[in-house]
């Protein structure tokens, strides 16, 4: 009767988890979701007020409870040492440069990160243990185990694939030694291979270019460089300025001096373009894409010739990539390629809790994958229920009418607010906490981006499909539960969904199946049967800056505010 809660304690993207007695994941979610905070930086992710109600949903009063998480013990020592030292006093970092290091981002702000870094550490599972004495009046735990940052990443990654034999690797800004790190997948067991050590980083170098594009790596605005790279053109000046930061070797990666990084950097920033900050940088973009690409063919020529296989299990804040992981199959023996849902440090919080029950579990194997991503918080609908007396424009629907009434809306041209069943855990809207519309005119997306996203206009909207009609929309398909990669679609049906087919012709799709999500499968069909098309657009439920909705009151504010025309939550059909 021992349950283990998983806590992803890094300065970014916390998140909690709590495993059962048998190794099932019955709760994950990431802790912006629950703040309404974008990243939730520098936040715990198992604060006592919400731990007390996650407790007595999942957990019963008697059990045994064993915390785990996701930086090692001997890591988490020297971090101790760091600060008995001093080194994360203001003082200290009074007296760090601000200028970039080798590391490609500013020494202080390098120290800066570890010093919260260390803090996440120092009060993981405080939350946890005074949730329980609210919840049960005691704390029955037998302890808190720290487990390696890139381990934890291979754990969620390789447990919850398809897998019970893969290469893995795991690429991200930082880890206990180094920003890399190799595992192999044998017989459901994982076996560490390689850990890169150094202070080389291409999650770091991808962040470095989403500053230098005009936008902002703290407010995890990577995405925008994904999304404006196709806009660019490959300009040879520009990847002859970012080849300056790294050299391959072999098939080791290791960056510039600081003294080139910093020359190097002034040098781009002399060529941005006056509008930058408005627009974005599309070639550098372009650019900065492309190399990121090296670096990570760099990686995975190296995981190959050391882990023989032809499956891959991606992970790590790089894994987020998906307009490079598209690329990877039939590339360096790999055939089949898995990323997870929640590939950046959020899913180090079922990754540290599994490890913790694997250890107390020897014989314990996880279920065969790809693992169901809506694992998070259900919405309530008493909010609704309050409304009905004095909203005429919200009414309740039966079980089998919301698939089809919503999908006529949908063909009407309506932009509608969907929420449904749990939510997901990882970054992506994967249909249940999603903003859906009509696929086929070609306006949609510019329509969606300024009534309701409020974001650039280049940010491109992934198509959900039905997973059986893959094969005939898109070129050498590929099943992608969690939109975590692009792939080309076939020239002959592009014009059919011109609001979700990229500058590329690129799509982040989501493949549907009734198994993984019966009633957002049944909406596509629905659509289908109406349209032809077995396509919908799906983007998160959120506006720009903002997490996606927590509650169904997130939900009718936005609704409310923006141009949304229509919201269904579970049973229920509110419209304008």
């Amino acid at each position: 009767m021992t349950y283990t809660i998983g806590l992803a304690t890094t300065f970014h993207d916390p998140a909690l988890a709590i495993v059962g007695p048998d190794g099932d994941v019955l709760f994950a979610e990431a802790t912006e979701r629950y703040l309404q905070y974008k990243r939730a930086p520098n936040c715990e992710p198992d604060s006592a007020p919400r731990m007390e109600s996650l407790l007595r949903r999942f957990i019963p009063a008697d059990a045994e409870v064993a915390i785990a998480t996701s930086w090692g013990e001997e890591f988490t020592g020297f971090l101790d040492q760091m600060s008995r030292a001093g080194s994360f006093s203001l003082d200290a970092l009074l007296k760090l440069s601000p200028e970039l290091n080798r590391s490609l981002v500013p020494e202080r702000t390098e120290r800066a990160l570890i010093a919260s870094l260390h803090q996440g550490q120092q009060r993981a599972g405080i939350g946890t243990l005074l949730g329980l004495d609210r919840a049960f009046g005691r704390a029955n735990v037998t302890g808190i185990t720290r487990h390696g940052h890139h381990l934890s990443h291979a754990a969620y990654a390789c447990w919850s694939s398809p897998f019970t034999d893969a290469a893995c690797l795991v690429v991200d800004g930082m880890g206990e030694t180094g920003a890399s790190a190799i595992f192999a997948l044998e017989g459901g067991r994982i076996r560490e291979v390689k850990r890169h050590r150094g202070r080389e980083s291409i999650g770091f170098y991808f962040g470095l270019v989403t500053d230098l594009a005009g936008f902002d790596q703290a407010k995890g605005e990577e995405w925008k460089i994904m999304g404006l790279a196709p806009y660019g053109r490959t300009d040879d000046r520009l990847m002859a300025l970012l080849r300056r930061l790294y050299r391959i070797e072999g098939h080791k990666l290791s960056f510039a001096s600081a003294d080139v990084v910093r020359d190097t950097c002034a040098e781009i920033l002399s060529l941005r373009p006056a509008d930058a900050l408005d627009r974005g940088w599309a070639d550098l973009a372009r650019c900065g894409q492309d190399v990121f690409a090296e670096m990570m063919e760099a990686l995975l020529a190296q995981t190959a010739a050391l882990v023989r296989s032809p499956n891959l299990v991606l992970a790590g804040g790089c894994a987020l990539n998906s307009s490079f992981n598209g690329k990877i199959v039939g590339r360096h023996g790999f055939a089949e390629v898995f990323v997870p849902s929640a590939p950046a440090d959020d899913g180090n919080a079922i990754g540290a809790a599994w490890l913790s029950h694997a250890q107390a579990n020897p014989d314990w194997r996880a279920p065969k994958g790809p693992a169901t991503p809506y694992l998070g918080s259900s919405v309530s609908t008493e909010p609704l229920e309050r409304m009905q007396a004095w909203e005429p424009r919200l009414r309740k629907l039966a079980p089998d009418e919301i698939a089809p009434v919503t999908a006529k809306l949908l063909t009407e041209g309506k932009l509608i607010g969907w929420v449904q069943g749990r939510a997901e855990f990882g970054p992506r809207a994967l249909g249940n906490r999603s903003i859906i519309a009509d696929p086929r005119p070609a306006d949609a997306k510019d329509i969606l981006n300024a009534k309701v996203k409020y974001r650039e206009a280049f940010r491109p909207f992934a198509p959900s499909i039905l997973a059986e009609h893959g094969p005939a929309w898109f070129d050498h398909y590929q099943d992608a539960p969690y939109m975590e990669r692009t792939l080309v679609w076939k020239e002959a049906v592009r014009h059919h969904v011109p609001a979700v087919v990229h500058e590329d012709g690129t799509g982040r799709l989501q493949s549907v199946t009734a198994e993984r999500n019966p009633r957002y499968h049944a909406l596509i069909s629905a659509f289908h049967s109406l349209t032809g098309v077995p396509v919908i657009l799906n983007t998160s439920f959120n506006i720009m800056g903002k997490p996606i909705l927590h509650t169904a009151e997130d939900a009718i504010l936005m609704f409310y505010t923006s141009g949304l025309d229509a919201l269904v939550i579970e049973d229920w059909l509110l419209v304008k």
